[in-house]
């Protein structure tokens, strides 16, 4: 059996509008994390073509903040590299896998 070597990337959260996108860049950046917009790539097909990165460390952080600032995150999906491929992996939002771990 091979062993299957998983590094994560980044995670992204991906949105309905690009007001929304906007939105949560900039609610990130008051905040103080390391955020930024970026195109949503291509086998994501998720919402209105923005997401934002961040490191999967900041995920809960992130959605926390954008929860109080009403931004409504469509799709979360962690980037990895799985056997030297990047991947993309649907995810629950991080409040919710945060709540399960509690």
């Amino acid at each position: 059996m091979k062993n299957r070597l998983q590094i994560p990337d980044f995670m992204l959260a991906s949105f309905e509008t690009a007001h929304d996108a906007m939105r949560a860049e900039q609610a990130g950046i008051e905040a103080g994390l390391k955020v930024r917009l970026i195109p949503t790539p291509e086998t994501v097909r998720a919402g209105c073509g923005l997401s934002l990165r961040m490191e999967p460390k900041l995920a809960a952080e992130v959605a926390g903040i954008l929860e109080q600032e009403e931004v409504k995150v469509t799709h979360w999906t962690l980037s990895a590299t799985i056997d030297g491929v990047r991947q993309f992996i649907a995810r629950e939002s991080p409040l919710q896998a945060k709540g399960e771990e509690e």
